[in-house]
């Protein structure tokens, strides 16, 4: 043990030497790992009041985790009486509120329990799911059946879980981000040093004392800024999480994530570039003690006086630099588009807050009634309803072996659709494409209006009329289709066929047997709005309900419905017309109502304020573009003051060696400016593409993001790109003109500066 406190304080008393005695190199590190330390630890003081914002929501609306719907009278007298307990200890509920009323189509008298759990709430619902339910369902009589909600307490546990597994997810990112960050660091101070550490391994130094200086020099950088920067961290914290009412929470394990989260970043940070540099060969170190592993040199030499000096030699520079630049502008900039994805995903989260989704579902199934006219009128009388949808109305073309003939203008470029190769379609010399991911959807004229949210254009009561639908213009959230109001479809309506084709076959295969084996009939719509942000897994093409009968031959049905809410409504305006919804339901015999708790899902998000931790890590990710951009060009600029001094004694003068500088700095901010747009595209079009395209298939659930490059955080990415490509190169121009000018140094002789 006397061993082990000898060797940390040696190490430790090392290292503080070697950081502080050299403070300025080190700096960098010391803003990074103050970044790294602000990032995380945000991250989870935030994860906890998340929890606690959870559950203070759930527990103001919810004092229940159950509630049975539709009961007969024998079967709450079960439950009121507990009869599936036989000894005190078999207790697994409580009842927290019953209600009675009278399904005013039969007549007869029904119950709602509500009930809540006791403690041991998994072993507790288990045993009724098993149990208790068998019994009420063999009370009930023939034909009827009790409805079953469960309560966001219930739930709340696994809500917690999902919690969990997003902060591990996050974690994972910004641990990676954070290694990224300072293993980038290292390299560049490694690159700038490799004349010490072929020195050091000369005289015998292995990847373990490689590895141990690197570490503990880290070490102390960490344990200096670990404090301040967690206060720092809570205090943001706390200035978001203070407006939602629900206190601030602090928990002490915190402290311990963050810092077990710092140490991982930086055992990772020194590992690799460590292990890499142990095994060079000294001597190759030496000799190429600067940039010389990133330097290629030209094919052919010049005489750099006779050919238009300094610009033609600088390019030249650029050029031999090239690998150089190439990592320092990939490194640096990559922190401005993980900037501007993360505006993206505050974007995205606030999209997903304001997506229209029902609130109440209405099963109309066992009551023998269909949704009409009258119920629609008694519903939008309600107040709080905005719109009611029906499910049951829509069919996927290649069910039906139906598919969409478009002209080839219509579709936009790169968008690999099949060519028509049937006979009984004439195109009358047109070029066409076919596409079957589409879906046929029937529409009332009170149906239009849940159209009327979206981004759309022409006129959306045109399906009124028989010869015109409304088409959406995307395949799986991505646009496929450049329709305008005007333009012409046709829809295949499968009519016989010469043979069956293989049920295995998906997508493009099947759809070419469809055309050669089916008989179809061709019939031409004219296109009256298009929708350009609904929602699409497929094409979407609304049509009315006669239309929709014709093409796919069934009669569409309104035995369920969706209910949506007015955009404003608070969690108690959704109980009480909860309530009244329920009420209207008795007239109708056996109406199931479900509540999707979707205001209070988004109440509870907002309150988790996502939206400004994005922004907050997005800006602190950014401040790691300039870190980077002036740690490697002062260590760059510095290393080439003595190619600039040889360039002086040859005759070249103050004047010249300032154009190296600014024309060096003026190609680096021209190559920012075009790396910054090329990277922060690439970066949000990959966000695009997994929300709107592969997370569907995950969330069995579409919701449409737009692409979104915002026009501040493009500026904000680019200006400081230029900025930092130009003023990283200027500033270490400034520090050679006030200290390197003499001839000891290999100068020209006089003071630099004097002739101009």
């Amino acid at each position: 043990m006397e061993k082990v406190f000898e060797y940390l304080k040696r190490s430790i008393t090392i290292a503080w030497k070697s950081v502080f005695f050299n403070f300025t190199q080190y700096l960098p590190f010391f803003i990074a790992i103050i970044i790294v330390q602000l990032l995380f630890g945000m991250m989870t003081v935030s994860n906890d009041n998340n929890n606690n914002v959870e559950y203070q929501h759930v527990m103001e609306e919810y004092n229940y985790h159950m509630v049975l719907k539709g009961l007969n009278s024998d079967q709450a007298r079960y439950l009121i009486e507990d009869r599936g307990a036989v000894f005190k200890s078999d207790v697994i509920f409580q009842i927290v509120d019953s209600e009675e009323y009278e399904n005013n189509f039969t007549g007869e008298k029904r119950y709602d329990i509500y009930l809540r759990f006791l403690p041991e709430l998994k072993a507790s619902l288990k045993r009724f799911t098993g149990s208790y339910e068998k019994e009420l369902a063999a009370l009930g009589a023939e034909g009827t059946s009790f409805t079953k909600s469960t309560t966001s307490l219930l739930t709340f546990e696994d809500n917690e879980r999902a919690n969990a597994v997003t902060f591990i997810f996050v974690t994972l990112v910004l641990l990676a981000v954070c290694i990224f960050l300072l293993t980038s660091l290292y390299n560049i101070r490694i690159n700038q040093y490799k004349f010490t550490y072929g020195i050091y391994l000369t005289f015998g130094a292995d990847f373990k004392m490689l590895f141990s200086t690197a570490f503990w020099e880290l070490f102390v950088i960490f344990v200096v800024t670990f404090l301040p920067s967690l206060g720092v961290s809570t205090l943001i914290s706390w200035l978001i999480y203070r407006v939602s009412g629900y206190g601030f929470l602090f928990n002490g394990l915190s402290i311990l994530k963050t810092f077990l989260f710092t140490l991982v970043v930086i055992l990772a940070s020194c590992w690799t570039p460590m292990k890499i540099m142990s095994v060079k060969d000294p001597m190759g170190l030496i000799i190429t003690e600067d940039n010389s592993n990133l330097v290629t040199s030209p094919m052919r030499s010049f005489n750099i006086f006779g050919e238009k000096f300094p610009t033609k030699y600088e390019f030249y520079s650029i050029w031999r630099f090239r690998k150089y630049n190439v990592q320092l502008l990939t490194t640096a900039i990559v922190f401005c588009a993980l900037f501007i994805m993360g505006l993206y995903m505050a974007d995205i989260y606030t999209t997903d807050l304001n997506y229209p989704r029902p609130q109440f579902e209405v099963d109309l199934k066992n009551s023998g009634f269909e949704y009409d006219e009258i119920m629609s009128r008694e519903l939008y009388n309600m107040d709080g309803v905005r719109a009611v949808e029906i499910n049951d109305n829509s069919m996927e073309a290649m069910d039906i072996g139906s598919h969409i003939i478009v002209k080839t203008k219509d579709v936009r470029l790169f968008k690999n659709l099949v060519r028509y190769e049937g006979t009984e379609f004439d195109p009358q010399g047109e070029s066409v494409r076919v596409a079957n991911q589409v879906l046929y959807t029937a529409l009332t004229e009170e149906q239009i209006q849940i159209l009327s949210d979206y981004d759309y254009k022409g006129d959306l009561n045109c399906i009124t009329d028989p010869n015109y639908v409304i088409v959406g213009d995307s395949v799986s959230n991505v646009p496929m289709f450049k329709f305008d109001v005007g333009d012409t479809i046709w829809i295949a309506v499968k009519t016989g066929q010469i043979r069956s084709v293989d049920t295995n076959v998906t997508g493009r295969a099947l759809l070419k047997n469809q055309i050669k084996y089916f008989h179809f009939d061709y019939r031409p719509y004219t296109i009256g709005a298009v929708i350009y942000d609904i929602p699409s897994g497929s094409t979407p093409i609304f049509m009315n309900l006669d239309n929709y009968k014709e093409i796919t031959g069934k009669t569409p049905k309104a035995t369920s419905f969706n209910v949506y809410v007015d955009h404003d409504i608070t969690v108690d305006g959704v109980n009480d017309l909860y309530r009244e919804i329920r009420e209207w339901s008795h007239d109708y015999g056996d109406v199931k109502v479900s509540n999707r708790d979707i205001t209070l899902s988004n109440a509870i998000a907002k309150d988790k304020h996502y939206n400004e931790l994005y922004v907050v890590i997005s800006l602190l990710i950014l401040c790691i573009s300039p870190l980077v951009w002036f740690f490697s060009q002062t260590l760059y600029y510095t290393k080439r003051e003595r190619e600039f001094n040889i360039l002086q004694s040859l005759g070249a003068v103050a004047k010249e060696i300032r154009q190296i500088y600014l024309q060096g700095g003026l190609c680096m901010a021209v190559m920012s400016f075009i790396t910054a747009i090329i990277l922060s595209y690439a970066g949000s079009y990959v966000l695009f593409y997994i929300y709107n395209v592969i997370m569907p298939y995950f969330t069995r659930e579409n919701v449409r993001y737009v692409f979104y490059m915002p026009w501040y955080a493009i500026l904000t990415s680019i200006v400081m790109s230029v900025a930092c490509g130009f003023l990283s190169t200027y500033l270490p121009f400034k520090n050679y003109y006030k200290n390197r000018y003499s001839l000891e140094n290999g100068g020209a002789g006089k003071e630099f500066g004097a002739d101009e």
